[in-house]
């Protein structure tokens, strides 16, 4: 019976050669009276070892049973402690294999004893990777979809926290969870969310993002913005669950999904709250400034030296040609050759090795610029407005959003080339127009702005305000978190 159920798991495997079979007794018997089965390349035989073979040696060594009386002494003490019983089917044992577990097999047995020695190989909880801040917290989420889980509860500890899990991939069996506080998540959002996740089959799940995408809906598919914010820190995370917004986790996987986002909560850091108010003022004006700078000045410097030539000061115009005096082509030709070759840049940056990747922004910023100047195949007003637009570009909290403003910038430089800055104007109004139409997870994508909401506007969308003037959760992601505190400060006597 042992043999046969064997032999049939064996062939649905496909005969891995990380399939591991212990007998019980040793395979000398002729008749198997149990069998522990497992992967060895995803169990821990560690565990295998204190669960299973050590209780039989004891039993061994301490009483002579004979191997029939010890198989049933073994299943009557209920070795291991922490077991499950599953249906004696192939295919059930094997979705049990795949999920790092031991089976536990025996012939006197209807069903067989699962138990979770799976052994994973993360990594280490380390620093953020691409969200670095100056102060706060130092960890990030792994692969390992419970340490990501442990972080989030290390940080609340409230019965509120709410935990769902799903399964997707019909081939890579994934777990994915939704995180949210129960009294402020706005309901219409969660239920959307675990309608779609529900609707949506596939065969292998490998990144947060992917299940991210198609959640949203159909009219947004070919949106170039990013309708829910990533982010691989758990400090992050709970704040925004206290705002009303869901979490979207993975096993396998770093990377948190945020539903939904705004434009202002793409441009937020954690060093916006960390630092005084002023200062977290500042700093996130200067990133909407270096977002109009990325936008607009491609598009300006075309428009002003081939249409709009009349509107700045004469010296300035004159200063212009000068520089680019000996140019074989017209400007538009210039900005395309410099925009392309900073794409370029941006993108080996991105991809080559940390060791190599700054010798790659050394050649092309430093030498190839500079030679392209000298040759006079660009102006020197011209490496001044590339350098401007990258730096722009760098400042940009959310890496999606800066790809989407970078592709405006072409739309309105190509716009600025026959009419000037009058296209411009007509480009970037038909981009404000867009931004109010589209809508994350039901909320308005310029929220607060697109939905007048004054008061969000200048508390912590644009500004931040101290935390003693700003005790309420915003209104913006979910109508159950307006008008509840978040800080609340007892008046009293100062003692000092």
């Amino acid at each position: 019976m042992i043999q046969h159920i064997l032999n049939n798991l064996t062939e649905f495997l496909g005969n891995p050669t990380d399939l591991q079979v212990h007998f019980l007794p040793t395979a000398e018997e002729k008749d198997q009276q149990a069998a522990l089965i497992y992967l060895s390349s995803i169990t821990d035989e560690s565990k295998i070892n204190e669960l299973f073979i050590r209780p039989v040696i004891d039993e061994l060594l301490s009483k002579d049973h004979t191997p029939p009386d010890l198989v049933k002494i073994f299943i009557q003490q209920k070795f291991p402690m922490n077991g499950s019983m599953i249906e004696k089917k192939v295919s059930v044992i094997a979705q049990q294999l795949f999920e790092g577990k031991c089976i536990f097999l025996a012939k006197d047995l209807t069903d067989v004893i699962s138990v979770d020695t799976a052994q994973w190989n993360n990594r280490a909880v380390t620093a953020p990777e691409t969200e670095h801040s100056l102060i706060g917290p130092r960890d990030a989420f792994v692969e390992d979809l419970n340490v990501n889980l442990s972080m989030i509860r290390r940080r609340i500890r409230h019965q509120d926290l709410q935990v769902e899990q799903f399964t997707m991939g019909t081939k890579s069996q994934t777990k994915v969870i939704l995180v949210y506080m129960k009294q402020l998540v706005n309901k219409q959002v969660l239920e959307q969310m675990q309608q779609r996740i529900q609707n949506i089959e596939m065969d292998v799940l490998v990144d947060t993002t992917q299940l991210g995408h198609l959640i949203l809906d159909k009219s947004n598919r070919f949106n170039p913005f990013p309708l829910f914010q990533t982010t691989e820190r758990p400090d992050k995370t709970v704040a925004a669950m206290m705002e009303g917004r869901v979490l979207l986790l993975a096993d396998t996987t770093p990377t948190c999904a945020i539903f939904p986002s705004t434009v202002s909560a793409l441009y937020q850091t954690t060093d916006d709250y960390f630092f005084p108010s002023v200062s977290g003022t500042f700093i996130r004006l200067v990133r909407y400034v270096g977002m109009l700078t990325t936008l607009l000045l491609p598009g300006l410097y075309v428009a002003f030296t081939s249409v709009n030539s009349d509107a700045l000061r004469i010296q300035f115009m004159l200063a212009v040609a000068a520089s680019r005096e000996g140019l074989p082509y017209p400007a538009y030709i210039e900005v395309l050759i410099m925009i392309t070759l900073l794409e370029l840049i941006n993108e080996a940056t991105v991809r080559l090795p940390k060791v190599i990747g700054g010798t790659a922004t050394i050649v092309g910023g430093l030498i190839i610029g500079s030679s392209a100047a000298q040759s006079h195949l660009v102006s020197n007003i011209m490496i001044v407005v590339t350098g401007t637009v990258a730096i722009g570009s760098y400042t940009v909290a959310n890496y999606m959003i800066g790809i989407a403003w970078r592709m405006c910038s072409y739309g309105l430089m190509l716009l600025a080339i026959p009419w000037g800055v009058d296209g411009m104007a007509t480009g970037a109004a038909l981009i404000l127009l867009y931004l109010c139409h589209i809508k994350s997870m039901g909320i308005p994508y310029l929220s607060p702005l697109s939905t007048f909401q004054l008061k969000e506007l200048f508390r912590d969308a644009l500004i931040r305000l101290p935390a003693a003037m700003n005790p309420f959760r915003p209104s913006v992601y979910s109508k159950s978190a307006e008008g509840s505190r978040r800080v609340r400060i007892r008046e009293g006597e100062d003692s000092l």
